[in-house]
């Protein structure tokens, strides 16, 4: 019986494939063929990424500008990269030229479809160098992609919320407009302004920090390696910090979860020595953090330099 019930699927599976057009067969040509892919007329060089996230019950959003560094290596009169849930302020987009000449796009124009932002210009762009500056507003969603919000209850059984990153595969242009294919690589400085109260981490140490009105203050952080869009990841939270004698790996955690902190530590450093020995390598960043998140839909995620957990 089970031999007769493999024949009738053969048989099934057979018929199926014969149905189906082959070379030469028109079949249907009605469906559009869809490109997801940017053009590779322009490729990005280094990101200056300014994020001000507004963490609070009503209105959860954040305010961003990005500084965009640029080569165009054919001519072209037109800029395409990745955006998703963002508002941008078309009247502040602008191009700059290796002379400082201004370059203003003509329209704003964005596929729902492939996620992809097009930018016009009336004149020609030659090849060179160009920085393309975009300011935008975004939502701090709760689904755990891109740039967004999450929370936990403290001691006292208030909600305390923080805001997190998670852009594998494709969810950094959730946070900024970016080329967001992983082989477009380029560097990255990141700065956040956040309340006095909450402490910003990413993937680099901080470069310096700065007060400003109302109780926030900004943190700048250095300069990253060449890295693909998906591997920039920021914290904002009120975690504390729980480093090693060096400080060069650094548990965070919410205050009520420092003393359980010290094992994980220990076990993480421990990782750190065997993985230099097996691989004959030292370590290629200057510090790495280990952050956990609550509801994070990954079990954890391998950022340069800031590690996350679920």
């Amino acid at each position: 019986m089970a031999f007769l019930k493999i024949l009738a699927n053969v048989g099934l599976l057979f018929t199926v494939v014969t149905t189906l057009p082959i070379d030469g067969d028109s079949g249907n040509n009605s469906i559009a063929t869809i490109n997801y892919r940017l053009p590779d007329n322009v490729v990005p060089v280094h990101y200056n990424i300014e994020l001000i996230p507004y963490i609070v019950e009503n209105n959860f959003t954040f305010d961003g500008k990005s500084y965009i560094t640029i080569e165009i290596c054919r001519a072209t009169r037109d800029l395409s990269l990745h955006m998703l849930d963002l508002m941008i302020n078309e009247t502040a987009t602008s191009l700059v030229d290796s002379d400082t000449v201004i370059y203003t796009p003509i329209a704003h124009n964005y596929d729902n479809e492939t996620e992809i932002l097009t930018l016009p210009f009336d004149d020609e762009l030659s090849i060179g160098i160009y920085n393309l500056t975009i300011q935008y507003v975004g939502i701090l969603n709760n689904d755990l992609y891109g740039f967004f919000r999450t929370s936990y209850v403290n001691e006292n059984g208030n909600k305390v919320w923080l805001a997190a990153s998670h852009f594998e595969p494709t969810w950094a242009r959730r946070a900024f407009p970016c080329w967001d294919e992983p082989a477009l690589k380029a560097t990255f400085n990141i700065s956040i302004k956040h309340h006095r109260n909450y402490t910003a981490v990413s993937n680099m140490p901080i470069l310096d920090q700065s007060d400003d009105e109302d109780d926030t203050m900004w943190t700048h952080f250095d300069t990253t390696p060449l890295m693909s869009t998906y591997l920039v990841a920021f914290v904002v939270s009120d975690y504390v910090q729980i480093p090693n004698e060096d400080k060069t790996l650094n548990m965070w955690c919410r205050s009520a979860l420092a003393r359980h902190s010290k094992f994980a530590q220990e076990i993480a450093l421990k990782a750190r020595e065997i993985l230099t020995r097996y691989t004959n390598t030292t370590v290629k960043v200057p510090k790495m953090d280990h952050l956990a998140v609550p509801q994070l839909t990954a079990g954890a995620m391998e950022n340069w330099g800031l590690i996350i957990y679920k």
